[in-house]
């Protein structure tokens, strides 16, 4: 079975599962592995308005 056939059984989205599969990973990492893989585990998201073709201010995603 699939990874997407096992998270629609679930009830939750691929996306979910694959965050709770990362979640869990950096969890069981011996302390010296844990601070290198939470810091991957940080995303960041800016947003570019566009006004006449032109961009505008980046500003941080507010979520």
């Amino acid at each position: 079975m699939s990874s997407a056939a096992i998270a629609k059984q679930a009830g939750i989205s691929l996306n979910k599962s694959m965050a709770i599969a990362a979640r869990a990973v950096r969890a069981a990492l011996k302390p010296e592995f844990k601070i290198a893989a939470e810091k991957r585990g940080v995303s960041e998201a800016k947003v570019v308005s566009f006004e006449n073709g032109a961009a505008g201010e980046v500003k941080p995603l507010q979520g």
